[in-house]
């Protein structure tokens, strides 16, 4: 179905924002915990065109420690027909091959950009966090 859907256009994710503030070392022996959280907005921009912008951000505890979040979109060319006929189009898309892809880059980005830091590297799933 999703080849009716989602035209086979090149779908190229845009990297939009990244936070990134170090805020101090973690204390020895103290536990850190970092749960990612997922925010995904999905909007119709033309007939023909869906944006999905992505914000991954991590939840650290302590709070103190570090505060990071990624910012990605994705322009997805759709169907018009098709994708009105879907029951719930929004969900379509953000379990789509395109925002999976998406997903996939910030969570990789999210390594690379921890790979130096005190608590990382930290390794995110290339899934939805909510």
């Amino acid at each position: 179905m999703e080849e009716k859907v989602i035209k086979p256009h090149l779908v190229k994710p845009m990297l939009e924002k990244i936070v990134y503030d170090k805020l101090q070392n973690p204390q020895n022996g103290v536990m850190v915990n970092i749960k990612p959280e997922d925010y995904i907005d999905v909007k119709k921009i033309t007939e023909e065109v869906v944006r999905v912008t992505i914000t991954r951000s991590l939840l650290v505890s302590p709070a103190s420690l570090l505060k990071l979040s990624v910012t990605m979109s994705v322009d997805i060319p759709v169907d018009s027909i098709e994708f009105s006929r879907l029951d719930d189009p929004k969900g379509y898309i953000r379990n789509s091959k395109p925002v999976k892809i998406a997903l996939g880059y910030i969570s990789n980005l999210i390594t690379e950009i921890t790979i130096n830091s005190a608590v990382g590297p930290i390794v995110t799933p290339p899934n939805i966090q909510e």
